[in-house]
């Protein structure tokens, strides 16, 4: 019997041995993933998630990106033969999100600050894909056990080979460095010897192509990215 299989099987033992205060209700996987401050891991298995569930994850992940979120998540390979799951894991890897590829996944979980878990319980093992199938523990050895199954599927994935966009010229290298410094048009204009009208155009083509809200922003993701040289931004 495998490790893998070993955390599988202990995770409802280990859940149903914990002691906790009753909640009003199970929270969602959405709802305790966007409780993260530091990092967040997810596990996709072979279980077709629902449109409406992609789109407001989407949602979610792009505002923990923007408050500097590290998020890494493994996908069931099964799953890439859905062209709509494709093209979302697609704009994952493109948004600055690790992402990696396994043969068999036995779980869709989640661990937040590695402090809570989210395990999504599948359609075939009794529960409704739903609020309801989701268990929320904060339990200190569900966290461990469960950390470490990620680990174990960290190493034996494959990283998702993907072309994301960037700058094609040094010019917007030059002016998305001077954006991360909180340079206004008119200092970037000059420095770079050029109109202001010209910096404002590539500034908002900049902005569109990374999806930023800010100008800053636009700076930052770049700098994250890895387009500078400078490793992360967060330091």
């Amino acid at each position: 019997m495998t490790v893998t299989t070993l955390a599988v099987q202990s995770i409802d033992h280990r859940e149903n041995a914990e002691v906790r205060p009753p909640r009003p209700h199970n929270p969602s996987l959405h709802s305790t993933l966007s409780t993260a401050r530091r990092e967040i891991v997810m596990v996709r298995s072979e279980s077709m998630p629902r449109q409406d569930e992609l789109r407001r994850e989407a949602g979610m992940l792009m505002s923990l990106l923007r408050r500097w979120v590290r998020i890494s998540v493994i996908w069931d390979e099964r799953l890439l033969s859905h062209p709509a799951i494709v093209e979302y894991v697609l704009w994952q890897a493109r948004s600055g999100i690790q992402v990696r590829t396994a043969a068999e996944v036995p779980v869709t979980m989640a661990l937040v600050d590695d402090a809570t878990s989210a395990v999504v319980a599948e359609p075939g093992r009794g529960a409704p894909r739903g609020e309801d199938s989701v268990s929320v523990s904060r339990c200190p050895d569900t966290v461990s056990m469960l950390h470490y199954l990620f680990l174990g599927l960290w190493e034996g994935s494959t990283p998702l080979a993907v072309e994301s966009w960037s700058p094609d010229d040094d010019q917007s290298l030059d002016v998305l460095r001077m954006l991360a410094r909180g340079l206004t048009d008119e200092q970037i204009a000059h420095r770079l010897d050029v109109s202001k009208r010209t910096v404002s155009r590539t500034v908002a083509k900049l902005m569109r192509e990374l999806n930023a809200r800010s100008r800053f922003e636009a700076g930052a993701l770049a700098t994250r990215l890895g387009w500078f040289g400078t490793g992360d931004w967060r330091g």
